[in-house]
């Protein structure tokens, strides 16, 4: 199937970045290096280097060293009081005083769309050019978006898109630490909306949901648990992923195909 969209212009320094890091995480690198050579042929010993004593800080008995904030909060200070009612919901997610993700953004995204949607698409963060746009996806990454639910039989007016990060970090990650605090909410949040099957977008979401790569989730038909109901979901690429490297689209194809077609 080949999803039609505009061929893509140019990349500006902050997508190209944004591309390498996906490309990390989907490879599933994770560098590690020795400051000193060594031969790949013959056995060595590891070298031990001296550790430098830390300075004691002169503390009183009477005193205990205070933390840091980041230490002393870390999630502690989110409410997971969540309001049961959509529209409520989301003018709590407005106040960035009950958002985790304020520690590391200003600008929020809130989800949009319909609820008991047929489809609801989550990604982990907006897109940074979407940020401008306040939007969760750029003009190509949206238009994109269109074309793969109509490829499914769905009106891309009739669903629900939301993140699991309103706002982007800097590198484009969310810190495990605060990882079961999103899940929380925005499992909450699907309750909310009802939806009838998910769409999980890239690899954050999927280890969230699935506890799995992007490329071992989207091997199967997956369900999101939520109370005593399992709602459909598939894992499969960002559509920016699909822009970026246009070979990938059979296999976000053969994805969407895992989903029950949606009768018009």
């Amino acid at each position: 199937m080949n999803f039609s969209t505009p061929a893509p212009s140019e990349s500006t320094p902050l997508e190209q970045i944004e591309s390498l890091r996906d490309w990390w995480s989907l490879a599933g690198v994770d560098l590690h290096y020795d400051d000193e050579p060594a031969s790949l042929l013959t056995e060595t010993v590891p070298v031990t280097r001296p550790v430098e004593p830390k300075p004691v800080e002169n503390i009183a008995a009477t005193e205990s060293k205070p933390q840091s904030n980041l230490e002393s909060t870390g999630t502690a200070n989110f409410s997971e009081n969540y309001p049961s009612e959509h529209d409520e919901f989301l003018a709590w997610l407005s106040a960035p005083e009950n958002l985790v993700e304020a520690q590391w953004s200003q600008n929020h995204i809130l989800p949009n769309g319909v609820i008991e949607p047929e489809i609801m698409t989550i990604v982990g963060m907006p897109e940074q050019s979407g940020l401008l746009q306040n939007s969760l996806f750029s003009d190509k990454s949206g238009a994109l978006l269109v074309n793969m639910l109509k490829a499914i039989g769905c009106d891309s007016q009739k669903t629900y898109s939301a993140s699991i990060s309103l706002g982007r970090s800097f590198d484009g990650r969310i810190d495990p630490q605060y990882h079961d605090a999103l899940k929380k909410r925005v499992l909450h949040h699907i309750g909310l909306v009802r939806p009838k099957r998910i769409i999980i977008f890239g690899d954050t979401p999927s280890g969230l949901f699935f506890n799995e790569n992007l490329l071992t989730a989207r091997k199967n038909k997956q369900f999101v648990n939520h109370s005593s109901s399992k709602i459909e979901a598939i894992a499969t690429f960002h559509p920016r992923i699909l822009i970026e490297r246009p070979e990938f689209k059979a296999e976000a194809w053969r994805d969407l195909q895992l989903l029950t077609r949606i009768q018009a």
